[in-house]
């Protein structure tokens, strides 16, 4: 009997050894690498869905022909939108009162006489302080057609032509604040509470009011912001752009955000990249219309 190996068994042993751990490393690396990218797809999935069912809701409950597109120094109004714009930006209805019954957005005209206007249904419960009244004929053909970006709603320190501050004096009746009564009155109103924007951390001009830092991001650049809580027609501009108000994070790894207006519906299209070790970057594309 042998007592031992030879050298040259030993080292037969030790490529053989080699081989199957190289092997075995790039099959364990191609099973991590699938692994990584079908988690990546449905994380990427799941989150982009999220951001326009949330975005979608807001939208839908928007001030018409209030949304415009900006990019710092151009502003686009709802019909322009074409996906060129950085920034989207809307006033949005005091919804919560209105499914609450609080008020139903309609006037008496028979029974009004500027700056009192009739309103059947709306409540003193109503804190009318950062509010803005916008009478639906200033859009809807019947009133002058004066664009959002013209100074019609405040956008960035422009005019706020067709909102209108108001008090409640009592139930079922609205007083405009003085030297800010309308020329004309129309039969339906909306009331503004506020406005949205939404634009990725590349696109946001000044932080500085927000309390955020760039550090505690991974890639702030592709981080999807929403901000809310501000009020243009009180001259107020959000706070990524050194005015007001707060904000909270969509989503990461957006690669791109574009809205456009086909056919009188607004498309969201939202585009996210994440990187895979070892593989190319997952990209999962998205859009939703909103009426």
């Amino acid at each position: 009997m042998r007592a031992g190996f030879t050298l040259l068994e030993m080292i037969f042993v030790v490529v053989i050894s080699g081989i199957l751990s190289i092997g075995s490393f790039k099959a364990f690396s191609a099973l991590y690498v699938r692994s990584a990218k079908a988690k990546a797809v449905t994380d990427l999935s799941l989150q982009s869905q999220l951001v326009l069912d949330r975005l979608s809701v807001l939208l839908y409950n928007r001030i018409p022909n209030s949304v415009i597109g900006y990019d710092g120094s151009d502003c686009d109004p709802i019909e322009e939108l074409n996906g060129n714009n950085v920034v989207l930006e809307w006033l949005g209805l005091a919804d919560d009162a209105l499914l609450q019954g609080f008020y139903d957005g309609f006037v008496d005209m028979n029974a009004s006489s500027s700056p009192v206007l009739s309103t059947p249904n709306i409540s003193t419960s109503i804190n009318p302080t950062n509010m803005n009244l916008i009478f639906a004929g200033s859009f809807d053909d019947g009133s002058e057609d004066i664009a959002a970006c013209s100074g019609a709603f405040g956008w960035h320190g422009g005019g706020s032509s067709l909102s209108y501050g108001f008090s409640i004096p009592s139930a079922n009746h609205i007083r405009f604040n003085a030297g800010d009564v309308p020329s004309v009155i129309y039969e339906k109103y909306y009331l503004a509470d506020g406005a949205y924007a939404v634009t990725r951390g590349e696109d946001i001009t000044d932080i500085s009011n927000c309390g955020l830092n760039e550090s505690d991001f991974k890639n702030f650049n592709t981080t999807l912001f929403l901000f809310y809580e501000y009020y243009p027609y009180k001259g107020e501009t959000y706070c990524g752009d050194g005015g007001s108000g707060k904000v909270v994070v969509l989503a990461e790894d957006v690669s791109g955000f574009r809205a456009s207006y086909v056919n009188d519906t607004i498309v969201l299209s939202i585009d996210m990249n994440r990187s895979i070790r070892g593989s190319k970057a997952v990209h999962i594309s998205k859009q939703k219309a909103v009426f």
